[in-house]
């Protein structure tokens, strides 16, 4: 990881650690900085910025907290960029559905309405290699109803492939993060609630339903796919109790 030649304009303002955060923050974001690029030492970032040292601290631990950069010590330690995470976004919602600001009823609702909007999308904007994915999971997704882990994983690998072919980069972040949390709630939830056998006649009905969402998204069929999410968002959450 080489040092890198970025500079920062320096801070005026009386909370330094805002801007000095917002600086680097942005050049971050911009891609001007990336992944395993190393800041400058802290001395070199205090004369750039014209502010002491405990505010750059400052403004590089809540960089660190953001999951933006990674602080080491030692002789070869300073501060490297991490890049843009999903987890950035993941983590505080799911803490806001922990503390109960956001309920599980009302994570699974908007889950239903991205799931049609990611679906739509990829009714107008998929390709045959898109088509190719959906279908090879649908495949592997129906031999795998007599196992719970594997299934789970498949569920939200074919609700990321139908984000991605929606070809619309806020759909496939939204499903990423949303779809992950929510389903991973959902199994936990139903490994608890279900005997195995209802399991995996529950895991059969799943399959039958994405198998026609995916052939619905390569048909064009509108109508259809609509149908089919709806009965399987409905399934899925009306098999287990959820709370507003």
């Amino acid at each position: 990881m080489d040092k890198t030649n970025i500079t920062f304009k320096p801070a005026k303002t009386q909370r330094a650690s805002d801007v000095i955060y917002q600086q680097i923050y942005q050049k971050i974001i911009s891609g001007e900085l990336k992944t395993g690029d190393r800041l400058p030492a802290e001395r070199d970032l205090c004369e750039q910025f014209g502010r002491s040292r405990p505010s750059i601290r400052e403004a590089l631990r809540m960089l660190q907290q953001d999951g933006l950069i990674n602080i080491t010590v030692g002789t070869n330690g300073g501060a490297v960029v991490q890049g843009v995470s999903l987890d950035i976004a993941e983590q505080p919602l799911r803490k806001l559905v922990d503390m109960g600001a956001i309920s599980v009823k009302e994570l699974a609702d908007y889950r239903t309405f991205n799931d049609q909007c990611c679906a739509h999308l990829a009714v107008q904007n998929h390709t045959a290699e898109d088509a190719a994915i959906l279908m090879d999971i649908v495949e592997r997704y129906g031999k795998a109803v007599a196992d719970p882990q594997l299934f789970e994983e498949l569920d939200i690998e074919f609700h990321k492939a139908l984000a991605h072919s929606s070809h619309n980069k806020l759909c496939i972040l939204m499903t990423d993060v949303v779809t992950t949390l929510c389903t991973n709630m959902f199994w936990d939830i139903a490994a608890k609630e279900m005997s195995k056998e209802e399991l995996v006649a529950f895991n059969q009905k799943a399959f039958e339903k994405h198998q026609k969402i995916a052939e619905a998204v390569i048909a064009k069929d509108l109508d259809t796919l609509k149908k089919y999410l709806n009965e399987t968002n409905d399934m899925f959450f009306d098999s287990i109790e959820i709370n507003a």
